[in-house]
């Protein structure tokens, strides 16, 4: 009967992975806005308490903070707009180089593939009309995405109008060691998410500022909307480094026409990387986030496959969590080891040998 009876506990685990991830997907549309309101409430709730000591009363200083972000935003997306429209002008000079760049390259393309120069102008042009396709897909659902940036706001001034009920159902339903502990989590929780989130932003800033003096000491051309397009992607770990780093390497190449410049940029946008992840994010963010890299990039994948970008960026601070909830488990408090970013201890010589060395 105890066999069955750990059968049973891990289907139902099981059970509860699989309607857990269902409902995430299925109910992406509601769940992403609230989300990440739900994160900005935990970053921005300091500022509404402030204003509360202010004599403002919570409706007036929730409201007062949900817009002022609302705004911030907007003129973000009306800027990065603005930028795009100027780089898209562009668009024509970057296709005509492309097209002298085929033809420079297509005899080498044809000794490496053993395709002919018709079928690899046909692969070529068939890329093109489905990263074409997919621009102007996502044009398409920017309404959408502003319904959903509106929705967020929304959420996020319920949120910080009725903080107190979280609070106050902790404290009805545990008492003495026991409240004190999932305190302890809540709070540690909620810090960790609101310093990744303050730290993220503060890293971008910083990586848009770096990428920024890169593009004008080589005089790249957009310099200000590429180094916002690798300050966004700098964002997402691992993936979204390597595609801003492709994208602007292929940018500056088309552009320059000098292989010199195109590779100076990408090995100053690398220290500049590395200046960043090694100095500035233990410094901004700190070492409460202490995840290996194997859960870091699985969040992001599994993030980006439920959730997209968004997933991408809101799943590492719930890994983080996780952690903090085994640690707090005597139970499962051995599997959270597994989530540590320490080096394993050097294997020992009795643990190298084999038997019959023994």
């Amino acid at each position: 009967m105890q066999k069955y009876a750990f059968i049973r506990k891990y289907n139902s685990l099981l059970l509860f992975f699989i309607l857990t991830t269902s409902v995430l997907v299925v109910a992406k549309d509601v769940l992403v806005p609230m989300a990440w309101a739900f994160y900005f409430a935990l970053v921005l709730y300091p500022l509404a308490n402030r204003m509360e000591r202010w004599r403002f009363n919570r409706v007036f200083s929730s409201l007062t903070v949900a817009l002022v972000l609302f705004i911030l935003v907007l003129l973000l997306i009306a800027f990065f707009s603005s930028e795009l429209i100027g780089f898209s002008k562009d668009v024509s000079f970057t296709s005509e180089r492309l097209q002298q760049m085929f033809k420079t390259y297509s005899q080498w393309l044809q000794q490496v593939s053993g395709l002919q120069v018709d079928q690899i102008e046909q692969y070529w042009k068939t890329g093109m009309e489905k990263l074409g396709g997919w621009f102007f897909k996502e044009l398409g659902v920017l309404g959408s995405s502003l319904s959903a940036i509106t929705l967020m706001f929304v959420y996020l001034f319920f949120f910080l109008y009725y903080r107190g009920l979280f609070t106050q159902f902790i404290a009805a339903n545990y008492s003495g060691a026991q409240l004190e502990r999932v305190r302890e989590i809540s709070l540690r929780s909620s810090q960790i998410a609101s310093s990744y989130l303050r730290g993220t932003l503060v890293l971008t800033l910083l990586m848009a500022l770096l990428s920024l003096i890169v593009f004008w000491i080589f005089g790249v051309r957009h310099a200000l909307f590429l180094a916002l397009f690798v300050a966004v992607l700098n964002i997402i770990p691992y993936i979204g480094n390597l595609i801003a780093f492709v994208v602007v390497f292929l940018l500056t190449y088309i552009t320059k026409d000098s292989w010199g410049i195109a590779l100076g940029v990408l090995a100053c946008l690398y220290v500049a990387n590395v200046l960043q992840e090694n100095i500035g994010r233990p410094l901004i963010v700190g070492t409460e986030m202490d995840i290996n890299g194997f859960f870091v990039f699985v969040s992001v994948v599994v993030g980006g496959a439920v959730w997209g970008i968004s997933g991408m960026v809101l799943f590492i601070p719930l890994v983080a969590v996780i952690k903090i909830a085994l640690q707090a488990n005597e139970h499962w408090k051995p599997a959270a080891i597994f989530f540590g970013s320490g080096a394993p201890p050097p294997a020992t010589k009795a643990e190298i040998e084999t038997p019959a060395e023994k």
